[in-house]
């Protein structure tokens, strides 16, 4: 029993040497090792162009690599952001530089630059672990590094970093990866002092304050991702508890459409016969290329300007080609491009978010072939949820 015991003991505490499951992708790991190395060729390239006839300056540096790594493969990490990388290698490289000027370029001067740049990067809230490795080159670089001195500061390091991250910008926008994180806290649809609806449900920012607070450790995630991850997790919790509804069970199946050419009179009287608040705009083969809604006429009509406001609106109400003019005479001409969508086998609480902090009154259903199947509104989804409250079994 006793032996038993002390070998799971001993599998337990080898095992956490042993690495964690990876769940990237192939794809993902192949496109992160692409963008570490275009950003590091772009740095070496920029480098040479600006001081190629200086032999004596390298083009690039060696902690431009961990750099790399770091923002291209954990671009949510607050050590991985702009700041960090930019500021932190100029922080670290500028205490490494001043160190070798003052007390000798000697391992211990190395340690007391790794040391000070840590506590400056924490000061200034631009910890980058690659940071410590710049203060080491600039004390024990060898004569080459000497002989740059400052110049190893912006000429270098700053112009390398820079380098990698405008790469490290457009790659993850071109994969759709929110680089660099916001710090900025989403704000109110209303633009009241109230948080988003969907910040009043569930885990609030409150909440993680006093969990962060009581943990005291670095965390190599965002805030913001942190809360996406912990509100996903509640959503899949409920999945498991009460299953899921897809859209396609839940949406209005006959929908009032108009195309890019159905005039702006007859899209005002389906507004106002159907008593809707949006209709999709598609095309010949049922594919949602806009909408337009009653905002969409007041927009294009003027009436944001408050002056002769009244005036304004009755005159559309009486006739909207009249205000719309010659410029505007066809629904493709004020639509609205911007479109939010779903899959029809898409988890109706997916919509949650969709409705409460964009504001949306309704969102289409396409198929997986892209064409149009249905609306979900509002209405339809707050009956749905209140239906699955009644529904719950009762607990014994």
């Amino acid at each position: 029993m006793n032996k038993s015991f002390y070998l799971s003991d001993v599998k337990a505490t080898f095992g956490r040497f042993l690495p964690l499951a990876n769940k990237l992708g192939y794809k993902d790991r192949f496109l992160i090792a692409a963008g570490a190395l275009s950003s590091l060729l772009f740095a070496s390239v920029s480098s040479f162009l600006i001081w190629g006839s200086y032999g004596s300056i390298p083009l690039l540096v060696a902690p431009m690599g961990a750099t790399s790594i770091l923002i291209f493969a954990l671009p949510s990490s607050p050590l991985a952001q702009p700041w960090s990388v930019c500021f932190g290698n100029f922080i670290s490289a500028s205490i490494g530089v001043g160190c070798a000027t003052l007390l000798g370029h000697h391992p211990f001067v190395a340690s007391l630059a790794v040391g000070l740049s840590i506590l400056v990067m924490f000061a200034t809230s631009s910890l980058h672990p690659p940071g410590g490795a710049v203060s080491l080159l600039a004390v024990l670089g060898g004569t080459q590094i000497e002989h740059l001195e400052w110049y190893f500061v912006l000429g270098v390091v700053v112009l390398q970093s820079t380098c990698l991250v405008i790469i490290a910008a457009g790659f993850h926008h071109l994969r759709k990866v929110n680089y660099p994180q916001s710090a900025r806290l989403s704000e109110n649809l209303h633009r009241t002092g109230d948080p988003q609806i969907s910040a009043r449900l569930g885990v609030t920012s409150a909440d993680l304050d006093v969990i962060l607070a009581k943990h005291g450790k670095l965390l190599d995630i965002s805030r913001t991702d942190l809360q996406t991850l912990i509100t996903n997790t509640e959503i899949q919790v409920h999945r498991r508890r009460h299953g899921v509804i897809r859209c396609s069970q839940i949406m209005s199946r006959y929908v009032v459409t108009v195309k890019f050419e159905t005039r702006l009179e007859e899209c005002w009287q389906l507004l106002r016969t159907h008593k809707v608040k949006t209709l999709p705009v598609i095309d010949d083969q049922r594919k949602v290329i806009g909408t337009i809604s009653l905002i969409d006429f007041l927009k294009n009509a003027g009436l944001d300007v408050y002056h002769d406001f009244d005036l304004r609106l009755r005159q559309l109400l009486e006739n909207a080609h009249r205000l719309t003019g010659s410029r505007y005479e066809v629904a493709g001409h004020i639509m609205n491009t911007s479109v939010e969508t779903k899959v029809d086998d898409s988890d109706i609480l997916e919509l949650v978010a969709l409705f409460t902090d964009l504001g949306l009154h309704s969102v289409p259903i396409l198929n997986s072939s892209g064409e149009l199947q249905g609306v979900i509104t509002q209405t339809d989804l707050i009956a749905t949820l209140y239906r699955m409250q009644i529904d719950k079994p009762l607990d014994t």
